[in-house]
């Protein structure tokens, strides 16, 4: 098993080398890391602002992870002891939906505990 170093934070490392290349944004944030919005970057921090970039190619891609988010999903897995760990968007709703669709088939049944979303309990297509 080959050990990996938990000392690395892959994702931060490629943000912040991607905000020294400068580039200037034409996509998706509305509020060009920051310059757009005054308000929302005196709340959140220019830091977090600067870093809130779409996915592009030097960040990897959350659909199909191939370099930093691979990475730092493997770090994950190692760290919780796990043979796989796979990062979510859009919080746990979409995660735990995810998990179930990859446990069940259509038509079959799952007990989950009261506590669970109630998204959960909607029929998934």
């Amino acid at each position: 098993m080959n050990i990996l170093s938990q000392q690395k934070a892959p994702i931060m490392e490629a943000l912040n080398k991607y905000k020294k290349m400068r580039v200037v944004p034409f996509d998706v944030p509305g509020h060009k890391r920051g310059r757009g919005n005054a308000e929302l970057t005196a709340f959140l921090g220019e830091n977090c602002m600067t870093v809130d970039v779409n996915s592009m190619k030097p960040l990897d891609n959350l659909i199909h992870p191939v370099s930093v988010i691979r990475e730092a999903e493997e770090l994950a897995a190692e760290a919780f002891g796990a043979k796989h760990a796979f990062f979510m968007v859009n919080g746990t709703t979409s995660a735990v939906q995810a998990m179930v669709m990859t446990a069940c088939k259509a038509g079959e049944k799952i007990i989950m505990p009261v506590m669970c979303i109630a998204a959960l309990l909607m029929p998934l297509s």
